[in-house]
């Protein structure tokens, strides 16, 4: 979570601020919405009349519905009853509330951006609209998630931060699919910030950037690659699909769209750990956060550990591929260490 005194580092940090809100864009005319009806669902009537389609009732039986299907999806955990499933879905019947009012009241941000490439900015530009205020967003968020964590064990923490990212994928792919078209893509980005939140610890990166000088190269160095997270986890759940294209879980196989869009979550999860790391200058979030988390939640609902050790070999070779020799000087002391971490896991 984003403490208050983000406020007060915003500025320092705001370019990587921008990154972060700039991975929930969307262009007026994706999704295959005419610009006239993009126009009319981001004015302040077309909103409320967004928010009016999920209403209250709505909201909680897709969150209940949600809630049974992670847990059916995490079945391997005994433990887990229905109150569990209750809390999930309480916490996230209150955070798509908060969600939505803010939705309702702030016009989504028409911004201009530069193309890029495989990584190379291009000339041309493109108008896509962002969300507004995202650190205002998240301070409206941030009470529920410091209550519903405050009521559990650090050994239920871990397990839980994945229940809450599964069940806010499901509780938006019902909340979603009721809606038109151009609302799907507009609102669809305030969804995806939020599965993000709650499972990637993008606010304490920006707390480490702020210790460094601005002249710093690894600060230029994260500046210049946390833009490319998106095309990095493409590509490396691209190779390591087709590696491992027999292997099935409850959801099915690797190619599912449900596997697809968890597994790109994950990898984008790592390069933002990895970065926490670099711009910390250790390695303990990694070896006590992640592997943790990879550890307990991978193999409880089966998946070999074979698969997240290649997938974070990939995922190393990907990133450093895409750098001279001294940038990878600055950063293979953690990516050396990063495969450790998860090759020495029993």
């Amino acid at each position: 979570m984003i403490s208050s005194s983000l406020r007060s580092q915003r500025y320092s940090a705001k370019p990587l601020v921008d990154i972060w809100t700039a991975r929930y864009s969307c262009a007026p005319l994706s999704g295959g919405a005419t610009p006239t009806q993009f126009e009319d669902a981001i004015s302040a009537k077309g909103r409320r009349r967004t928010v009016e389609r999920l209403h209250g009732r709505f909201i909680k039986q897709s969150c209940r519905r949600a809630a049974i299907r992670t847990s059916d999806l995490y079945t391997c955990y005994k433990d887990s009853n229905l109150g569990e499933i209750a809390e999930l879905a309480k916490f996230a019947i209150q955070v798509y509330d908060v969600l939505l009012q803010f939705y309702q009241v702030h016009t989504p941000a028409l911004v201009n951006i530069a193309e890029q490439q495989n990584g190379i900015v291009r000339g041309s530009t493109q108008r896509v609209f962002q969300i507004p205020e995202i650190v205002s967003l998240i301070t409206d968020i941030e009470p529920l998630l410091l209550e519903f964590h405050a009521q559990q064990t650090i050994e239920e923490h871990w397990q839980t931060r994945s229940f809450l990212s599964t069940q806010l994928s499901f509780s938006s792919w019902f909340l979603l699919k009721v809606l038109p078209k151009e609302e799907q893509v507009l609102l669809g980005a305030y969804f995806y910030f939020l599965e993000e939140y709650v499972s990637m610890p993008w606010h304490r990166l920006y707390k480490a950037a702020t210790t460094h000088d601005p002249s710093s190269p690894i600060l230029y160095l994260a500046e210049r690659m946390l833009p490319q997270i998106a095309p990095v986890s493409m590509q490396v759940y691209t190779q390591w699909s087709k590696l491992f294209g027999g292997y099935y879980n409850r959801r099915g196989q690797l190619d599912n769209s449900g596997v697809r869009h968890s597994s790109l979550r994950d990898f984008s999860m790592f390069q933002v750990y990895l970065w926490l790391c670099i711009l910390q200058g250790d390695l303990g979030a990694i070896e006590q956060e992640l592997v943790v988390l990879c550890s307990r939640v991978y193999r409880g609902i089966g998946i070999p550990w074979e698969m997240t050790v290649k997938g974070t070999k990939l995922l190393v070779d990907e990133i450093l591929s895409g750098l001279d020799t001294e940038e990878k000087a600055l950063i293979s002391p953690y990516t050396a260490g990063m495969l450790r971490a998860f090759e020495r896991q029993p």
